[in-house]
Order: structure tokens, then C-alpha cells, then sequence
């Protein structure tokens, strides 16, 4: 990841690494719901 001072608003980058975030969350809570861990 590249060290970059937020100097303008990315919101675009903002959106994906939200979304990215959220696939992985709800993978994890659907593996944890399907396996009862």
C-alpha cells in the first residue's frame, strides 16, 4: 500500500476498500454462521 498523504479526497479508493472490507466480513461471518464456530 502506498504511503500517500491524503491531500485530495479519494473517494472513489475509499469506496472499493469498503466494499473489499465488507466481501471479506460477511465471508467471515457466513463461514462462522455455517460452521458454528
Amino acid at each position: 500500500m502506498a504511503a500517500e498523504p491524503p491531500k485530495r479526497h479519494n473517494l472513489r479508493t475509499a469506496l472499493v476498500l469498503l466494499t473489499i472490507a465488507a466481501t471479506f466480513f460477511a465471508g467471515f461471518m457466513i463461514k462462522v454462521a455455517l460452521f458454528g464456530l
